[in-house]
């Protein structure tokens, strides 16, 4: 009698014992597959593929009559006071959004080389008569999603050194983002500023840190203002 007994009590726990072994795996496999899909999920989440987009060259934008001092910006009702704008301070501009764009990450931005390829040899009086639809053009032919083009108005070098001048550096421009389908506006950004020391203006302490609490070529103020005006540029997901 007690032998049977002692037969039933260890086949009963060789039962139990199975079941243990068999159903662990099972129980353990879900919650090993959802660890091992996570970190997967979660690297696809962050994989966000940007719009394209250019940075076209930016125009030289002059008055039209001798002794004008105030001039409409590329769009909207903004005018921007007028200077001096050497040749060059277009490519400075436009070589300065490039660099801060591509460091945002905010699209993706093809080089400038191949933007500056295909806006050659297109009037530059058609570009300032319709330079968004032009822009828009560019932009189909290159297969883009948007592109980004303004206007330069003045680019005024300090006369003196870092530590005192007797005219700081002042320039003046805008910038807008394209979309290509449409030629709609989806953003604008505004400099037109002169830079001030701080008893002349408190209010512009932060820029005048930036600038290393010190005078600044153009050169600097110009990337100041473009770093200002990036802050609110959106970003461009597909």
């Amino acid at each position: 009698m007690n032998q049977q007994i002692q037969r039933s009590r260890s086949t009963i726990i060789g039962a139990i014992l199975g079941l243990c072994i068999f159903f662990l795996p099972a129980l353990g496999h879900p919650q090993e597959q959802e660890m091992q899909s996570q970190p997967q999920q979660q690297k696809e989440e962050r994989i966000v593929p940007r719009q394209k987009a250019a940075v076209l060259p930016f125009l030289l934008v002059k008055p039209e009559a001798s002794g004008q001092r105030m001039i409409k910006g590329l769009y909207g009702s903004f005018f921007f006071r007028t200077g001096d704008l050497p040749a060059r301070a277009a490519s400075e501009v436009t070589t300065s959004f490039q660099r801060q764009l591509n460091r945002l990450g905010r699209c993706e931005l093809i080089p400038s080389d191949q933007a500056r390829a295909a806006a050659e040899g297109i009037d530059p009086a058609a570009f300032r008569k319709d330079p968004f639809g032009v822009a828009a053009q560019i932009g189909r032919e290159l297969g883009l999603d948007a592109v980004v083009i303004g206007g330069v108005y003045r680019f005024e070098q300090r006369q003196g050194s870092a530590l005192g001048v007797q005219s700081p550096a002042s320039a003046a421009f805008d910038a807008h983002l394209i979309r290509v389908s449409d030629k709609k506006v989806l953003w604008s950004g505004r400099f037109d500023e002169t830079q001030h020391s701080l008893s002349e203006n408190v209010l512009k302490i932060g820029s005048f840190i930036k600038g290393g609490a010190q005078w600044v070529t153009v050169e600097r103020w110009a990337e100041i203002g473009v770093e200002s005006m990036l802050r609110s540029f959106p970003t461009l997901n597909r």
